[in-house]
């Protein structure tokens, strides 16, 4: 039987939504040793009950050289046929995802892990954060910054609409439109602004 599966090179998929999608940071990396846990992604196209297109599983480091790396896997495998528990992995840094060693520096996705409600026409449209608001959250909102965000085109209608609305993480806005990025460190409420194009910033209302 031919290979059947991959690793994927996790560092694109953080570029690509990089305050939602978490890596270890550099400092940690340093850190891994023979002996050390770490989590890739095996890609894999075989056709499962489950849907799956990738496993993550966990590799634990036989060797270290320079950024290349070998180990063996620590999971049964799911539904990739061609590899199995304690098969050797070889791998690089670019495609660990996660490792057992305390994280020393700050979590860029936990910060904004908090939820916010969002137009579509910013977080499916593309269209920049353009007015937005903050309200104190009642206490029985689990996880709730305050924050909501609008392109500010959208009309009355629209607005009204609750199919417009998502509740997601501030990341996953941030990943779209990260102007914004600095008046999430406000710690009080009642705030509102509105982007002034003639300046380039947001200017409080």
């Amino acid at each position: 039987m031919s290979k059947t599966w991959s690793l994927e090179d996790v560092t694109l998929i953080a570029k690509e939504a990089p305050y939602t999608f978490y890596l270890p940071s550099k400092s940690v990396i340093n850190q891994l040793q023979v002996g050390s846990v770490v989590k890739l992604m095996f890609n894999c196209n075989v056709e499962n009950e489950q849907g799956w297109s990738a496993e993550r599983m966990w590799v634990i480091i036989t060797e270290v050289n320079d950024g290349y790396y070998k180990g063996t896997l620590d999971n049964d495998p799911s539904y990739i046929p061609d590899i199995k528990y304690q098969d050797i992995v070889e791998f690089e840094s670019k495609h660990i995802m996660q490792t057992d060693i305390e994280e020393s520096e700050s979590d860029i996705v936990e910060k904004y892990n908090p939820r916010c409600y969002v137009t579509s026409h910013v977080l499916k449209d593309g269209f920049p954060v353009g007015q937005l608001y903050r309200e104190k959250p009642e206490e029985n909102e689990n996880n709730y910054s305050g924050w909501t965000l609008f392109s500010g085109l959208e009309n009355e209608e629209y607005l009204n609409n609750s199919e417009n609305w998502n509740f997601v993480s501030l990341g996953a806005v941030l990943n779209q439109c990260d102007r914004f990025a600095s008046l999430l460190e406000l710690e009080d409420y009642e705030h509102e602004f509105t982007w002034d194009e003639s300046i380039s910033a947001y200017v409080k209302i």
